[in-house]
């Protein structure tokens, strides 16, 4: 049978077509392939970037663990010229000076950043040189009565915008900001 004005037979149309439907399966392999190709990227950059972060989490805590023990150094320094916290005002002020050479300053750049009353900046240096001591030990140290203590400290976490609990920690953060940010 042939088409008019066209000498082409049924077999060789079937042939065509065949062949056009095996091109059009291999495009339609090609995108799938490609789709699948590019989801499967998407995948492993998403799973590159989780990784990234995790790392980039885990070098931070790393650095801040460093920062701590460095910290944790310096104040067992300070421990062993200073036993015990200085009942007498003027070796406290030689202590304070010994202290804030060993922070690089630390004590008179947070004095002078949030105000506080000397009393209240030696009741802060106490806590950080001395965390083993109780209040109540830290108080028979500077003569202090063991409520005035409570209230130093309730009144300082309040000044610094910390609940009285975290102030240790927020001393801490604090002095390892100003030693490795210089904020």
């Amino acid at each position: 049978m042939t088409l008019q004005g066209l000498n082409i037979s049924v077999a060789e149309i079937v042939d065509m077509l065949i062949m056009i439907l095996g091109v059009v399966i291999i495009v339609i392999a090609l995108l799938s392939y490609r789709k699948q190709h590019s989801i499967r990227l998407q995948a492993a950059h998403q799973k590159i970037d989780e990784l990234s972060q995790r790392m980039a989490e885990q070098e931070t805590a790393l650095l801040n663990q460093q920062h701590l023990y460095d910290l944790d150094k310096r104040l067992a320094n300070i421990r062993t010229h200073y036993l015990t916290p200085a009942k007498n005002w003027t070796n406290y002020h030689q202590m304070l000076q010994d202290i804030d050479y060993l922070l690089n300053g630390w004590i008179a750049a947070f004095e002078k950043r949030t105000q506080l009353a000397e009393r209240e900046v030696q009741f802060c240096t106490y806590l950080l040189v001395y965390p083993h001591l109780t209040l109540d030990e830290i108080a028979q140290h500077i003569c202090y009565s063991e409520k005035s203590i409570r209230n130093y400290k309730q009144r300082i976490a309040q000044k610094l915008g910390v609940s009285s609990a975290d102030l240790y920690q927020y001393l801490q953060k604090d002095i390892i900001a100003y030693l490795y940010n210089k904020y």
